[in-house]
């Protein structure tokens, strides 16, 4: 297999060819076995040809040994019919063997005799006392073969053949063993009659058999499905992941598995070549499928590290070969070597898995559990089954085994699919599985409505005698007519079907509403889905709410794996997505991703309600395939696109309908007020936020601005900002180094608002800081430019002035940095100057 490795496209075309090979061979096979004469009967060699033809008095052998020989009572007797098989223990199957055996006990009080009671085809053993023996009891019969089986409404069943009855001849020849009488079946014609001579305890009957035309039994299909389901799943693992050694292993295993099964049924006229090719390639195949499938085991569901050992591998492969070897040179008999062979390979590869069991990764024992237990469950109970069939009376009813190793494939394409193993995904989708389970229940359904319609006609009803005499109904003790008892029965025949039929609709459309739930078809009420949708909408002014109400509603009614909605702010910029179904951090990369190129190509398509990703661009569709969108639904008021409903699959699988489509169109057309409404609650919102921070700015500054007048003796002071807007860049202040002295610094930052308001706090505290050095006003306003202007916007600027008051000295030093010039008071002229130093302002 190795050498496949790099030549998987060789591999697919080997095992397309024996693959074709094989099944073609099956199908052959099958249909000579149907097509070949059949008197619809199963029989065997007899063990000795010993009959009982009168009662002999006899003591069952248990009974005999409990009470010791003595005290006990004659109650039961050999039949006739029954085939006397041994004597004490030693096998009689001629008349001189039994007269041998019986001289040699002369002398003794009785004997064991063991017999065959052809009727239950089951040996019992009996204590015959000797003067109970007549020698005419026992006769010596021609060779013939024993009948343990026939099938029910079969030919053999029509001719009044039985189980028990022993076939004397076949169309007037002597029979000497079951082969010969099968070779004589096979060669009758078909559709003719043939006479059989049967003996049936002591009477000789002559029976005419018409062979069926075409003809076979469910555990012949049943073997026949089971091998093809086997060969399916293997042709179906190697040609889809040929690359995979695990898959090719498995594949050739199930292949020859499945062959072996398919043609253990056999029915041939004579040995031709493909008699020999078939026996050949189905016991060839049994044992190198079952060594590939325990090869398989190291590779599948996962490598099994340390596991791959070529001694064990070669050892394997050498065991199958050995027992082939042994039974095409026929030193084993085919079942027994096969059985044999089967489980020696078993027993091996269950001891070499034990010894390495601790160098299984844990991981390969979760991916293998379900396997592991199907197989220790399957084949033990498989084996049982079949020993049990083997030995009953009826040994082709083993086909029925097919139906618990047609499991373990299944088990297998379940584990791949759970697991996504060989990179395959096996689900069944479920408006495939909702379609299958629908009509098998109705068809379960209209079956059993019929069963018991053709029940009730089979039924004797055991009716009160009614006399139906103009317009009244009597009940009487003689016999009534014929035709009233006829009609008697019609009418309660009619009150049965009518009851039976209506209970099993009833039964039917429970059955049906209740696979409507489960696979998420249930009638979806779109009238109560408009309106709690309208209400979300209307209840909903902030957009994540709106947003996370939408996909959550749509996803409830519509019964979606997944819905998202993205709203988008002047055609330009997604401010908001929400979604069901999805991981968070996968759907905001996924927005992120999308948004540009969604809001561009459903832009250049304005009249769209709706589409399919499928007409989407290549790039975007596969992305949108990709996290399984199927429908998208632009939203747009008066003509602008506001935002997106993202559709992806319904839970049940199914395609979407007009009615779905409708509802989605009617949602986006309500969503797009909602959504124009949710933007400007949020720009009031946010005016109110402006508002309401603007207002606290107002206070803080106000707050900023001496609180407190200073009280210097010589001086009146007193000063008030009060700002054109909420804020502002005007400012004043109070620097009070020691008594006597005061600086006062008035200024105003260029502009209005928050801008100039925030410059003028930073000014407040440079000048602060400043002022602490004892410097001048001039040296103030030069050394806060030099830490201002490097900061400062180009388009603002800054203007002071300051007045330094010295009181001892009656002394005022003023500097002015392009502000309004000093307003001078004098007192004792009343009179008002202007003063304006030299300078910019």
């Amino acid at each position: 297999m190795s050498i496949f490795d790099r030549r998987p496209g060789a591999f697919q075309l080997f095992f397309v060819l024996l693959a074709s090979l094989l099944m073609f061979s099956a199908i052959v096979n099958f249909y000579r076995y149907a097509s070949s004469p059949t008197d619809e009967n199963w029989f065997t060699d007899l063990k000795s040809n010993l009959q009982i033809i009168k009662p002999i008095p006899a003591v069952p052998e248990s009974q005999y040994r409990s009470s010791a020989g003595s005290d006990f009572m004659i109650s039961d007797s050999l039949r006739v019919g029954d085939i006397l098989l041994e004597v004490n223990g030693k096998r009689v199957a001629r008349k001189e063997q039994l007269n041998e055996r019986l001289q040699a006990l002369s002398q003794a009080k009785g004997m064991f005799m063991t017999v065959h009671r052809l009727s239950e085809n089951r040996r019992y053993t009996y204590f015959v006392f000797a003067d109970a023996l007549p020698p005419e009891s026992i006769r010596e019969i021609p060779s013939s073969v024993y009948v343990f089986d026939v099938f029910e409404g079969g030919a053999s069943d029509r001719a009044g053949m039985k189980k028990g009855d022993l076939i004397v001849r076949i169309n007037q020849q002597a029979l000497h063993n079951s082969y010969q009488a099968d070779q004589i079946l096979r060669r009758a014609q078909i559709g003719k009659s043939i006479e059989y001579q049967v003996l049936r305890g002591s009477r000789l009957l002559t029976l005419e058999v018409s062979l069926a035309r075409f003809g076979f039994r469910l555990p012949v299909l049943i073997m026949l499905l089971a091998g093809m389901l086997y060969m399916g799943v293997g042709s179906f693992l190697a040609l889809r992941r040929p690359q995979y050694r695990s898959a090719r292993l498995l594949g050739m295993a199930f292949l020859l598995f499945g062959f072996a099964f398919a043609v253990v049924v056999k029915r041939d006229i004579a040995p031709d070549f493909f008699t020999y090719f078939r026996d050949y390639a189905s016991m060839i195949g049994l044992f190198l499928g079952v060594t590939l499938w325990l090869h398989s085991s190291y590779y599948f569901p996962k490598k099994c590290c340390n596991l791959q050992k070529p001694w064990f591998q070669m050892s394997l492969y050498a065991i199958a070969a050995i027992f082939a070897i042994l039974i095409i040179t026929e030193k084993l008999t085919p079942n027994f070597g096969i059985n044999a062979g089967i489980l020696t390979l078993l027993l091996y590869h269950f001891l070499t898995r034990l010894i390495l069991r601790k160098k299984m990764s844990s991981e390969y024992k979760k991916l293998n559990r379900y396997i592991f237990w199907s197989i220790i469950t399957i084949i033990p109970l498989a084996t049982l089954v079949q020993v049990l069939l083997f030995s009953s009376t009826n040994a082709i009813n083993m086909g029925y085994i097919g139906l618990l190793y047609g499991i373990l494939p299944l088990i297998y394409l379940y584990t791949i699919g759970r697991y996504r193993l060989m990179h395959l995904d096996l689900r069944v989708r479920k408006n495939i599985q909702y379609t299958l389970f629908s009509i098998s229940w109705i068809l379960f359904i209209c079956i059993a409505a019929l069963a018991f319609l053709f029940y009730l006609a089979e039924i004797q009803f055991d009716l009160p005698r009614l006399r139906f005499t103009g317009s009244s109904i009597e009940i009487v003790d003689s016999t009534v007519s014929a035709n009233q008892g006829v009609r008697l029965e019609r009418i309660v025949l009619l009150l049965f079907g009518i009851a039976g039929t209506f209970a099993f609709w009833k039964i039917g459309q429970w059955g049906q509403r209740a696979i409507d739930k489960k696979y998420f078809r249930t009638q979806h009420d779109y009238r109560r889905a408009a309106s709690e949708l309208a209400e979300v909408m209307a209840s909903k002014l902030n957009m994540a709410d709106l947003a996370r109400g939408v996909v959550e509603k749509l996803a409830e009614f519509m019964h979606l794996k997944r819905v998202g909605v993205l709203f988008f702010r002047d055609e330009a910029d997604c401010c908001c997505w929400q979604a069901h179904g999805f991981e968070n951090a996968k759907w905001e990369a996924f927005c992120i991703n999308v948004q540009d190129k969604m809001i561009e190509f459903l832009r250049r398509m304005p009249n769209e309600v709706r589409m399919s990703v499928e007409y989407m661009p290549a790039a975007m569709q596969e992305l949108f395939i990709e996290h399984k969108f199927r429908h998208v639904i632009p939203i747009r008021h008066k003509d602008k696109l506001v935002g997106v409903l993202l559709v992806g699959e319904k839970l049940s699988e199914s395609p979407f309908h007009q009615d779905d489509l409708e509802l989605l169109a009617s949602v986006a057309r309500q969503a797009s007020v909602a959504i124009e409404n949710s933007f400007l609650y949020e720009e009031l919102a946010e005016q109110e936020r402006l508002k309401h921070e603007l207002k606290i700015a107002r206070q803080i500054q106000l707050a900023s601005l001496p609180q407190a007048t200073p009280e210097i003796q010589g001086l009146q002071i007193s000063g008030v900002s009060i700002p054109a807007s909420e804020v502002g860049g005007d400012y004043f202040d109070y620097l009070n180094g020691k008594p006597g002295y005061l600086t006062i610094i008035v200024g105003d930052v260029s502009g209005k608002g928050t801008s100039a308001a925030l410059y003028m706090s930073k000014i407040q505290g440079i000048f602060r800081s400043l002022f602490s050095f004892n410097l001048s006003p001039r040296e103030l306003f030069i050394h806060a430019n030099q830490l201002l202007a490097p900061d400062m916007d180009k388009q603002y600027f800054v203007t002071a002035l300051g007045v330094a008051f010295q009181t001892p000295k009656r002394k005022l030093t003023l500097a002015r940095a392009g502000h309004l010039p000093l307003f001078h008071f004098q007192n004792n002229s009343h009179k008002v100057e202007l003063i304006t130093p030299k300078g910019l302002g």
